[in-house]
């Protein structure tokens, strides 16, 4: 109950963060996507039920704050948090440079993906201007924050995991 609550808080503050200041700290007219870092970290600690899970309530509340779909960003965070879980179970958790190289990888697919199911769709830009000004910067934006909120997310993570330890009865 206690993991539930602290994820709660720490969504709706992304969102806020995401809707307050993010906007402020724009580079080139792009901000960074700290809720799919949030969902990738999450994933990489807890496996990929829990971050599947934990990824649709991030894209639902991403929906919610402004979706043109509800369920289309829930479905996305779900299966970024289930794909990213899957193949962690086993991995150092201590080791910070891996989810930044997931965060690359994950943030570019999830952009093209967004890129190809809305505003291709929408008789969007073209590719490769919308490639140059919103994708790669964007990936390269949020890839800076990954360190830093994976260090966040584990530091939670460990903590929430020592006060739900069981208490051995003598």
């Amino acid at each position: 109950m206690l993991r539930v609550g602290l994820l709660t808080v720490l969504i709706l503050v992304n969102f806020v963060l995401q809707a307050t200041l993010f906007p402020h700290l724009a580079i080139l007219g792009v901000t960074p996507d700290s809720a799919i870092i949030l969902v990738i970290s999450y994933a990489i600690l807890r496996g990929d039920i829990e971050g599947g899970i934990f990824g649709f309530f991030v894209g639902l509340m991403q929906d919610l704050m402004g979706g043109r779909v509800i369920g289309f960003y829930a479905l996305l965070g779900f299966i970024v948090g289930f794909a990213c879980g899957k193949p962690f179970k086993d991995f150092f958790k201590d080791n910070y440079f891996l989810p930044f190289f997931v965060v690359i990888g994950v943030s570019f697919v999830y952009q093209m993906v967004i890129y190809v199911s809305t505003v291709m769709f929408l008789g969007g830009q073209d590719f490769f201007f919308y490639l140059r000004v919103i994708i790669l910067p964007q990936t390269i934006y949020t890839a800076s924050l990954a360190v830093p909120l994976y260090a966040l997310m584990h530091f939670v993570n460990s903590k929430i995991e020592i006060w739900q330890e069981p208490v051995d009865e003598v």
